[in-house]
């Protein structure tokens, strides 16, 4: 099973790679960076209970302090080389849990790479939807500054005939300099954003294409959920783990094999093309062995079976979390579709409105800037109901990249 969970990783792992195209370049190479050293740090783990073999050489030299005769003879230099290794063939199970944290670990930090990657593409999405929205808030603005020159003229022409006073013409002036800087203000926030899309692409935003953002069921947004399998993969990382430390308190059996030769001066040499010599050795051992007592192995112990407990908690916790958060993503949406069905029946008043100010407005009974304000009234309920298609987008958009596909 485990096995079918990593090709499934290294499948998903090319899928996002593609997805890393849209990534400004030092951020993509970066993340691939990444996976290449989380795959290395997998296979050091994995088989880092395999032994080495070693090899050492070194030069002696003895002195003695006795009589010229002995000085002679014990003044001599020694030579030794030898090669060996040691292998540990049982750990009371350790071995295998070894195996198995490396393996929990790699799916572990896997998830945790596949879900920052989402998080950056959800990030580069959703601020292009954020600039598509800027666009719309523009053009939906201009018409509005329209609407407010007309109802400046209507009050210019009504003060000039004396029909207002000065203070509502004044108040129709001020209302259209408010508009003018939200024109400012919206252009600027849309410069904001293109500036921060290019933190995270090279690509232009026009050169992007928005995703179809599907719904996602609560059964899938919770079991395939980017955060809940990074946590549950966390506690298998962590159980494995405890497994490791407690099977270090177990006997432990391991080979050792050693080949040495040695000489003094001129023999080195000839000696080592002839193994048969007095000074070639060799040795093989099994080597038991087992900690009798540790005065921290209780607390190191409770303490890892802690952190176990901790983050099955956690992840109970973090279910309850995202199972209220999709509550509140629909929630949102569904404010949005409420306030889209009102816009609409407003749309349709405006429709009936604008028929019959045409009448009126031919036969003279009302004015043309009577039905220009109702007609501009009607596009700017229309550019409302675009906003809100793109925050629905965007609360779709927060619920897909929370997935793992």
């Amino acid at each position: 099973m485990k096995k079918i969970l990593i090709i499934l990783l290294f499948v998903n792992i090319f899928a996002l790679s593609k997805e890393l195209e849209l990534l400004q370049k030092d951020k993509k190479e970066y993340r691939e960076l990444e996976s290449e050293a989380i795959k290395q740090r997998h296979n050091s783990q994995k088989y880092d209970w395999i032994g080495t073999l070693d090899f050492n050489s070194n030069i002696d030299r003895n002195h003695s302090f006795s009589d010229e005769k002995d000085k002679n003879i014990s003044n001599k230099n020694r030579k030794v080389a030898s090669i060996g290794f040691t292998q540990s063939i049982f750990e009371s199970g350790g071995i295998g849990f070894k195996m198995d944290y490396a393996d929990n670990r790699f799916i572990y930090e896997n998830l945790s790479w596949e879900n920052q990657n989402s998080q950056l593409i959800y990030t580069i999405y959703n601020i292009l939807l954020e600039i598509k929205k800027r666009d719309i808030e523009i053009e939906q603005i201009k018409v509005r500054l329209i609407n407010k020159n007309i109802e400046e003229i209507i009050k210019r022409i009504q003060y000039d005939a004396g029909k207002t006073d000065i203070i509502e013409l004044n108040n129709a002036i001020m209302s259209k300099n408010l508009v003018q800087k939200e024109l400012i203000s919206l252009e600027n926030i849309k410069k904001d954003r293109i500036q921060e899309l290019a933190k995270y692409t090279d690509l232009d935003y026009e050169e992007i294409d928005i995703l179809d953002f599907k719904p996602s069921l609560k059964k899938d947004f919770l079991d395939k959920n980017y955060a809940i399998l990074e946590a549950n993969a966390k506690v298998d990382a962590l159980n494995s783990e405890y497994l490791v430390k407690k099977s270090q308190y177990l006997p432990k059996l391991s080979l050792s094999a050693k080949a040495s030769y040695s000489n003094q001066d001129e023999k080195f040499k000839s000696m080592i093309k002839d193994t048969n010599q007095d000074d070639a050795s060799s040795s093989g051992s099994l080597i038991l062995s087992m900690p009798l007592y540790d005065y921290t192995k209780s607390s190191k112990l409770e303490e890892s079976k802690i952190e176990v407990l901790k983050q099955k908690a956690l992840v109970n916790d973090l279910k309850n979390e995202t199972a209220y958060e999709y509550e509140q993503i629909f929630t949102k949406i569904d404010t949005y579709i409420k306030q889209n069905e009102t816009t609409n029946n407003n749309i349709k008043l405006y429709d009936e409105l604008i028929v019959a100010n045409k009448i009126s407005s031919e036969v003279g009974m009302t004015s043309k800037y009577d039905l220009e304000i109702l007609e501009n009234t009607r596009i700017i309920n229309i550019f409302d109901l675009k906003i809100n298609e793109i925050n629905i987008l965007q609360e779709y958009a927060n619920l897909y990249f929370k997935i793992k596909e």
